[in-house]
């Protein structure tokens, strides 16, 4: 059996996310314009899915001003810190294009980036606030 496949397979870049590779919503994709439309659409889920667990915790913390006002600040602080990240990840100064310094597959790279930290934000809120037994800090 050749190892050329797995040789292969190791040396994709980091950036292509193994969710996106398997998303079945993309099984379709033909063109680099599909994968970036298909990319784009899980950036949008995931904040989609992110915004229903935020309002989710929202509604527990009911009563709570306090702690609604600093899981509200929090997010406020959360939504520039992972843009910030995402130019860390992907910096590019104000006189450069992103495809030529990262490929025609940039916006499908960034997209799925985006969505992979908008989906670790959601498992947090839903493990700090919605899955954990009552009374427990």
């Amino acid at each position: 059996m050749s190892r050329l496949p797995l040789l292969l397979l190791a040396l994709l870049p980091a950036g292509v996310p193994a969710a996106a590779a398997a998303d079945r919503a993309c099984d379709d994709a033909r063109t680099q314009l599909d994968l970036d439309a298909c990319a784009a659409r899980a950036a949008d889920a995931a904040d989609a899915e992110l915004n229903t667990v935020y309002r989710q915790v929202l509604r527990t913390l009911q009563g709570q001003p306090a702690a609604i006002d600093a899981l509200r600040a929090a997010q406020r602080l959360w939504i520039p810190l992972r843009d910030a990240d995402l130019q860390a990840r992907y910096p590019v100064a104000s006189d450069e294009d992103p495809r030529v310094l990262y490929g025609s597959s940039y916006p499908m790279r960034r997209s799925s980036a985006e969505a992979e930290l908008t989906r670790q934000r959601t498992r947090w809120l839903r493990a700090t606030f919605l899955d954990r037994a009552e009374g427990e800090l």
